[in-house]
């Protein structure tokens, strides 16, 4: 992330959905006039397979940054997305992948597995200097941001689309936001739907 600013202050936000309930996995990002671009990640971030699940299930990365997807299943996983901000293909393989994947463009990023229609993760690639992922009580520490005007963008996994973001501006002096999104839960699939990811891909291409 970016140098720490003069006077900076720590800013606590809560995402919830229209329901009032809270949001988890909602990625904050925080940007302010004249604020530099963070620098890419020296050592790759992990995005572990464990237990056909996707560990973390999102990732916030600056851009430019690589992401490596070891594999600590015993069964083989082939990994890949059709996300317009990145297109990849790993194919089938357990352990460790031969090379990292470079994020170089700002967007979001849909994981999946295409063996395990279930296993599906996001990385969003940033280009702004701070940023939080809320936990499961919808909420997000945004650490060392300017006491001034700071405006936010928010993404959701259940938003309409890879593209969707929801703004917020904070004014001089803000310590807590709490916001809502219009989201809904997606619908649960029937078995013999085919792959998840390619269905996600569909919708959010429309």
């Amino acid at each position: 992330m970016t140098a720490t600013p003069a006077g900076a202050v720590d800013v606590d936000v809560t995402i919830t959905g229209p329901d009032g309930q809270p949001l988890e996995y909602a990625a904050v990002m925080a940007r302010w006039p004249g604020a530099t671009k963070p620098q890419a990640n020296l050592i790759p971030a992990v995005m572990d397979q464990r237990n056909l699940t996707f560990v973390p299930h999102m990732l916030v990365v600056p851009q430019g940054s690589q992401v490596v997807f070891p594999n600590q299943d015993k069964t083989r996983h082939h990994v890949y997305s059709f996300s317009k901000t990145k297109t990849f293909d790993i194919k089938l393989y357990i352990g460790r992948p031969q090379r990292p994947i470079t994020f170089d463009t700002p967007g979001v990023v849909t994981v999946g597995c295409n063996i395990h229609d279930q296993m599906q993760a996001f990385i969003v690639v940033s280009d702004d200097p701070r940023w939080a992922i809320t936990d499961a009580n919808g909420h997000a520490r945004l650490a060392a941001l300017p006491d001034s005007t700071v405006t936010l963008s928010i993404w959701h996994p259940w938003m309409i689309s890879e593209d969707a973001r929801v703004t917020r501006v904070l004014e001089p002096g803000t310590r807590q936001a709490r916001i809502t999104l219009d989201v809904d839960p997606p619908p649960t699939p029937p078995a013999s739907s085919g792959s998840s990811l390619q269905d996600r891909f569909n919708e959010l291409s429309h």
